[in-house]
């Protein structure tokens, strides 16, 4: 960690009343299943060929500063560049989804299995652009909280360490990353709250408290920042985007929150409640995008078939957790269940509705 990152986690500790180290224990903020012994039906798939150097073409390629209209050739590369990383990634989260569903040690032994493969190659360790470490981060997130899920079962294995210690890497250089670079727009917007997510979910695995201090100062500005409609001033920056980029936004941290409430950080109350703006303003917005538009400067686009796919709306799971009969147009929400996004961590209905 920078010497900047230890001032602000220092200050933050002695400034910032909702942050508390009372106790030392990191807890996860799901209830964790308890392994049984129980083989898996599923063949544990192969972990691919590591990426370890990682280079990430924008999807929007060289369009302007508001990066609001994708280039359909540079969407292909990315695709094709990221093609193994979400492959695996989505792997990993599968077999620790079907833990945390029956606790076989069968599904978390995949789990592990596939995360050492790629720890032994020390994968992911050389991003050649900001793009690249963008991507990074929210890989980090799928992977960090699948190691959660998964922990019951595996710490005691003697491959836990050699996973724990490359995602620890892995989360620390992320973080000096986007310290480093926080002067640029894109480190500290969406790209930025979904690396912290999987920095937080890394601190909690290996118990690096110093770590997760910095991943509260990031959510902390984040939804703190937010306007008193409850808009977001850097994803309002993405034009006609601004809607999208903030339900994006809140997928990232909506769970960031979660990890920092179970440990001892009242994040969900923070700034007077701050996060529940920032979630009913972008819910409202789905449906009447009149002041979204306003801010952004832009009509919003469209969504594909009317409406966000769940994978965008998958924090949801976890607001109503908190905030029963709160969000708008929970109802009609919820009946969209089960809510899946892999960098979450997986199935947020599973996670979160036991």
């Amino acid at each position: 960690m920078s010497r900047v990152s230890m001032l602000a986690t220092a200050l933050l500790a002695m400034f910032v009343p909702w942050v508390s180290h009372a106790a030392s224990a990191m807890s996860v903020p799901f209830s964790p299943t308890s392994p049984r012994a129980g083989s898996s039906d599923i063949t544990c798939p192969s972990a691919g060929t590591p990426v370890i150097e990682l280079t990430v073409t924008s999807r929007y390629g060289s369009d302007g500063p508001q990066r609001d209209t994708e280039d359909a050739a540079a969407e292909a590369e990315q695709d094709a560049q990221m093609a193994p990383v979400r492959a695996y990634a989505r792997n990993v989260v599968a077999a620790a989804n079907r833990y945390t569903r029956r606790g076989h040690l069968a599904d978390a032994d995949c789990a592990l299995a596939l995360l050492h493969a790629w720890a032994g190659a020390n994968a992911l360790t050389h991003p050649t652009n900001a793009n690249a470490e963008f991507e990074r981060g929210s890989t980090l997130a799928a992977l960090g909280l699948a190691w959660l899920q998964i922990a019951p079962a595996v710490k005691d294995d003697p491959r836990a360490s050699v996973v724990l210690s490359w995602m620890h890497g892995l989360a620390s250089a992320s973080a000096q990353y986007f310290d480093s670079t926080s002067g640029l727009r894109g480190s500290r917007n969406n790209h930025l709250y979904w690396a912290t997510l999987g920095t937080a979910s890394v601190a909690v695995a290996t118990g690096d408290q110093a770590l997760l201090d910095g991943t509260a100062r990031v959510y902390r500005d984040a939804v703190c920042g937010a306007t008193p409609e409850g808009a977001l001033p850097l994803e309002v920056g993405r034009g006609k985007k601004a809607l999208s980029y903030h339900l994006f936004a809140l997928d990232a941290l909506v769970p960031l929150a979660a990890i920092l409430q179970a440990n001892h950080v009242d994040a969900i109350h923070a700034c007077d409640g701050a996060l529940q703006r920032v979630v009913n303003f972008s819910l409202t917005s789905i449906h009447d995008p009149s002041t979204m538009a306003k801010l952004a400067g832009k009509p919003q686009e469209a969504f594909p078939g009317g409406a966000p796919n769940n994978g965008r709306l998958a924090f949801i799971e976890l607001y109503h957790r908190w905030f029963p009969g709160r969000a708008p147009g929970e109802s009609d929400l919820l009946a969209r269940r089960p809510f899946v996004s892999t960098n979450m961590g997986g199935d947020q209905t599973l996670l979160y509705s036991r």
